[in-house]
Parts: structure tokens; sequence; C-alpha cells
């Protein structure tokens, strides 16, 4: 990682992010831009109490400062520690809120999900929102593309009207 420090995102609720640099008078050029890439061994050594980091749509999270205050039990961030709990997250219908918790800290990008990550950004999602929600992401998806069915759908009944009024008039000579 190419960076101004070694940098450390921490979320801050629905403001955004904050970085370890900030008020040490350097300016982060990584922050919203490029994350670090966490490897897969990287993340599997983080699985300790105290120390639990998850893979969770392609970006990896620190959530040991989180356990003491988990409505579901520390214990069932420490189940999934060191390893994609992606399915786990989303099984259990986590609130927008829960996305952004501040206790939180966004790491990097595991290895291998760069495009899947990208794929987030492309869909809508930044950094400051949290865990990218796929719903949301996809319900964003499908409304951008009605615009384009809607004018599909005109030109379509448009010519259908056409042909019909040719057709009509053809029959009446």
């Amino acid at each position: 990682m190419t960076a101004c420090c070694d940098c450390v995102w921490s979320l801050r609720g629905r403001g955004g992010f904050t970085c370890s640099c900030e008020g040490s008078g350097l300016r982060c050029r990584v922050l919203r831009t490029t994350m670090k890439v966490v490897s897969h061994e990287e993340l599997k050594k983080h699985n300790s109490e105290g120390d639990v980091w998850m893979a969770i749509h392609g970006l990896v999270y620190d959530v040991s400062k989180f356990m003491p205050d988990h409505p579901g039990g520390a214990h069932l961030l420490q189940d999934v520690a060191g390893r994609d709990a992606s399915g786990e997250f989303e099984d259990a219908l986590h609130s927008e809120q829960a996305r952004a918790e501040e206790a939180i800290v966004l790491k990097g990008i595991l290895e291998g999900c760069e495009q899947q990550v990208e794929g987030h950004r492309g869909a809508g999602w930044t950094e400051d929102q949290g865990i990218p929600n796929p719903e949301v992401q996809e319900a964003a998806k499908s409304s951008a593309s009605q615009p384009v069915i809607a004018a599909v759908l005109l030109v379509g009944t448009i010519g259908a009207a056409l042909a019909a009024f040719a057709f009509l008039r053809s029959r009446k000579k």
C-alpha cells in the first residue's frame, strides 16, 4: 500500500471514516481511494479473543472493539473470526445502523476480492456507508435501469400503434 502513513480506518457513524493520520499534519492519500489488500493468511491470524477480524463482501473488518456490544453475543463474532462471514452477516438481517457501527474498523480489501469491491463502488457504495448492503445496491441498479426499460416500451408502443394505423389504412383502400 502506498500511503502517507500506515493508515487505519475507523467508522465514525454515518459521518464517514476517520484516518489514523488525521490531526498529524499529514494528508491521507489512501482514504477513499486505495485500501490495503489483506491476504487470506493475514485474515486467518486474527481469530483469537480480543483480536477478531472477518471479511464481509470482500472487505476485511476488525470487530474486536464491537464484540462486547454485539446484540447476539461476542461468541457469534468469535465463531466466524478469521474468515469470510458474508453469509452469516446477511442471514442475520443487519440494519443500516448496524452496517455503519462506529466500533467496526475497516482494515482493507480481502485478497482476490478487488473486483467485488469495485462492483460495490460501481453500484454507489462508499466507505463511509459502512458494510455494503447488496440488497440496496441491487435496488439501485434496477431503479437505474427503469428509465431505459420505460423508453424501450414507449418506442415499442409507438411503433405498434403506427404499424396498426398503417395496416388499417391499407385495408380501407
